[in-house]
Order: structure tokens, then C-alpha cells, then sequence
């Protein structure tokens, strides 16, 4: 008897098949109802993009790529709408982003670094939770991707999991890694370039109303309380839930003495200017993004030696591709009409023009971190943005301070599977995604509970409201 052949490693799954037969089926859609209003067709695509971003059962940059061409043959929209996203300055910052992790990791200065830091976070577990989670919140100041810190932090983290002591199944080294892992990632929506969903807001935002938020004015909006602060609950929910005993006794290795070589003194100097720009940017008007690009100009350039040989194939052009896709989509979704028409049903929903002004805060906030339940974070500011002009004109807020409120939505995760990196991190780190889950649950209810109402009264106190 013949033995069965193996499935095929290319054969389609279960998934992909329903994906196949969803993009077959709009595509008709589109392709036989020519006469439809744009705003439908527009929508159909809107509806399938966000559909198989949210389930994930086709990768992301696929999806995007999907998007653009359903768009561009049924032709919806004018190639400049279709592809806003490589115009904007936000797919840019995540390009830059990408070479300078790639840089970093090349040269070996993100490992040169942490081997000094390492050992002064050695004295006791509380100064280690304490210590990875304020790295990883600084570490978001001179990497721009997420993913890029979740990648080069996690190895880092579990050496000094194993330096202390702490073996698998310890308390104290799942709170060292989900410290070093959401320190670098839940306050650091706070910081404009630091994550995708940042990024795709300022993408949207250029967009739609022509004109981006500044590094040094988003910063000032909200690290004081939806970074500082959270970072500080954060610590203080960790040492809460994964108490251990210092390790006893606790080898502490020399710290490293070997100086940085040309190579890491030029990245770090390099770095160093691009953090001082990013902070004055409202002062000399340069867009994070092209301060980010002439770093990578640096890095790309012949004979700098901070990247391979062949730079380009060191980089993962998937987020590239996903954040321009999903830029794009909010330009068709405002330039179609279809924000106009979401904006009548969620005003239909929700008393906006007769709220307080906190009321108002609420309501929005809340939109974000539901919507961002069903899209994953990088579609909140994606769908929401386009109905700043139509909010504003309903609560008397600016449009600037509606889609700013996203921030405080879209950064409250209440599942880890809203945000692509902190997935990767788990699985890198090998940590139970219950546990990650646990921590996201309890910080999403610590901060609308405490950090919400304060976030208001600072929006308050700076005038925003």
C-alpha cells in the first residue's frame, strides 16, 4: 500500500483559504458594482483590510500590499490617496528605525552598553525590576522601533535572569523579564517615534490636517503621566505580584572596562545628536522623521561601517510596508467620505455635544482602547483620526486635541495580542501568556482608574482643554 504523500509546507490552511476567498470576493465587489457610491466601495476595502489586520491570519505587510492593489484596480481613489502612506513622514520614522536597530545590533553597541549597565541592577531584585524597567523606557528615547528594543532587550533580560539566580519558573525572573519587556513598550506611547501606533497617529495626522504633532509638544502632552507615571506603577504592580528573595549569595562580576571602539563611539555620537534634534524640534521645525532618515543616511552611507555590506538585506521591510498601508487607509477613509459617516454613527452613540469636557476626555479615550480590542493598536489612530475635524466641531475641542486623546486610549492594552511586539517578546523570553495578560488587565484598570482622571487635569493645566 502506497503511503500518503505529505501536505505540502506551500499548501493554503484553513485560514488563508477563507482570507482567499474574502479578497476574491470584495474584488468582484468592486470590479461589478462600479456604480456604487465610493463611500461603499471605499468601505468595502476599509472593511476587509481592517478584518484581516485584526485576525492576523494573512501577514501584515501582505494585508497592505492587498490594500493598495484592491484600491488602486477599482480604481477608489486618486494614486495620491491610494499611497499617502510612502509620502508620510511616519512610514520614514519607522524606515529610519530600522536601520538605526540594525546599526545598533551590527556594531555591537546596544551589547556594549547593557554589559556595563548590567551589573549595577545586580544588588538586589528590587533594584533589578526596578533598573530593567527604567532601561527599557530610556532605551525608547534612542530606538524608534518597538520591536527592534523588545528584540535586542530580551536576550539581555535573561542573562541577567540567570546573573541573579532566577531560574525558569521563578517569581523574581518573570518579573525581570516582563519588566524589561513592558517597560520598553507600555510607556513608551508617550514618546512620539517609540511605537507604530505613535507613529501611524502622526502619519494620519500630516494627512488629514496637514500637519504633524511635534516630538517635544507630544512629549510634554503626555510622558509626564502616561510615561513617567505609568512607568512607576508599572515597577511598583511587579514587585507587587513577583516578589523573591535577593539572591544569596549574589555574584557580582566586574563591570565591564572595555572602551567603545570607533565604530560604537560614532553610532553613539550619532545617536546623541538625533536625541538632541528630536527634543528641539518645535524650536528648529525639523520633522522627527527626517531627523531619523539623516541618521540612517548616516548609517547606509559606503564606508561608515555601522552596517553590513549589503545594509538592505539586514532589514525587515515588513513594518515599512504595514505602516504605509495603514496610513493610506486613513487618507481613503477621510477622502472617501467614510469618516464623515462613522463620525454620524459614533456621534449617535455617544452624547458628545452635550458632555463636560471630562466626560468628553472619557468617552474618546474609551473609543481608543475598545476599538483597539478589534483593529489591534495600529488601526485606532488609523480609523479614528479622520473624524478629529468632524468631533471637533461637535465638542468645541481642537482637532489637535481630539486625536491626541487616542494616545490615551490606544495606550492602555488590555490583551497582549493587541501589540505585535510584546507577542514577540513573550515568545522570545518564553513567558506564559496568561502572566502577560495578567499584568496587561491589572495596568489597564490601574490607569483609567488613576492615571485617566490626572492625565485630564494635566491636559487641563497646559491649556489643552
Amino acid at each position: 500500500m502506497a503511503s500518503s504523500a505529505p501536505s505540502s509546507p506551500s499548501s493554503l490552511s484553513v485560514r488563508q483559504g477563507v482570507c482567499l476567498a474574502a479578497i476574491l470576493a470584495v474584488l468582484a465587489y468592486l470590479l461589478l458594482a462600479t456604480g456604487a457610491p465610493l463611500a461603499w466601495r471605499a468601505g468595502t476595502i476599509i472593511a476587509l483590510s481592517i478584518g484581516l489586520w485584526a485576525t492576523g491570519w494573512l501577514p501584515q505587510w501582505l494585508t497592505a500590499l492587498v490594500f493598495f492593489t484592491l484600491c488602486t484596480v477599482a480604481d477608489v481613489a486618486p494614486a495620491g490617496t491610494v499611497f499617502e502612506g510612502f509620502a508620510s513622514a511616519a512610514t520614514w520614522l519607522v524606515f529610519s528605525g530600522l536601520v538605526i536597530g540594525a546599526a545598533i545590533h551590527h556594531t555591537g553597541l546596544g551589547t556594549k552598553l547593557v554589559n556595563r549597565v548590567a551589573p549595577r541592577l545586580s544588588s538586589s531584585h528590587t533594584v533589578a525590576i526596578v533598573g530593567v524597567v527604567t532601561l527599557g523606557l530610556l532605551m525608547a528615547f534612542v530606538m524608534p522601533s518597538g520591536m527592534g528594543r523588545i528584540v535586542l532587550m530580551v536576550p539581555i533580560l535573561i542573562t541577567l535572569a540567570d546573573h541573579l539566580g532566577y531560574a525558569p519558573g521563578h517569581r523574581g525572573r518573570t518579573g525581570i523579564l516582563l519588566g524589561g519587556i513592558m517597560g520598553t513598550f507600555l510607556p513608551t506611547y508617550a514618546i512620539l517615534p517609540a511605537n507604530v501606533p505613535n507613529t501611524v497617529l502622526m502619519g494620519a495626522a500630516e494627512a488629514i490636517l496637514g500637519e504633524p504633532p511635534t516630538y517635544s509638544g507630544y512629549l510634554l502632552l503626555h510622558f509626564p503621566v502616561l510615561g513617567l507615571l505609568k512607568a512607576i506603577l508599572l515597577t511598583g504592580l511587579l514587585l507587587k505580584l513577583y516578589p523573591d528573595a535577593d539572591p544569596a549569595p549574589l555574584t557580582r562580576p566586574a563591570p565591564e572596562h572595555v572602551s567603545l571602539g570607533r565604530r560604537e563611539q560614532a553610532l553613539a555620537l550619532l545617536l546623541g545628536v538625533a536625541v538632541v534634534l528630536w527634543f528641539t524640534d518645535s524650536w528648529h521645525g525639523i520633522s522627527p522623521a527626517w531627523i531619523g532618515m539623516l541618521a540612517a543616511l548616516v548609517c547606509l552611507f559606503p564606508g561608515a561601517g555601522l552596517m553590513p555590506d549589503k545594509p538592505l538585506q539586514s532589514l525587515s521591510f515588513e513594518p515599512f510596508l504595514y505602516v504605509a498601508g495603514i496610513v493610506s487607509l486613513g487618507a481613503l477613509a477621510h477622502d472617501s467620505g467614510l469618516g464623515e459617516r462613522i463620525a454620524e454613527s459614533v456621534l449617535a452613540l455617544l452624547p458628545l455635544s452635550t458632555a463636560a469636557d471630562w466626560q468628553v476626555f472619557g468617552m474618546l479615550s474609551g473609543l481608543a482602547t475598545a476599538l483597539g480590542t478589534l483593529i489591534t493598536l495600529p488601526g485606532v489612530p488609523a480609523v479614528l483620526t479622520p473624524l478629529a475635524p468632524e468631533l471637533a466641531n461637535i465638542t468645541g475641542w481642537s482637532p489637535e486635541a481630539i486625536y491626541m486623546s487616542q494616545v490615551v486610549g490606544f495606550s492602555t492594552v488590555l490583551l497582549p495580542y493587541q501589540a505585535p511586539p510584546l507577542i514577540v517578546g513573550l515568545l522570545m523570553a518564553k513567558l506564559s501568556l496568561r502572566e502577560a495578560t495578567r499584568v496587561c488587565l491589572i495596568m489597564a484598570a490601574a490607569s483609567i482608574l488613576l492615571l485617566w482622571p490626572l492625565d485630564y487635569l494635566w491636559w487641563q493645566w497646559l491649556g489643552w482643554l
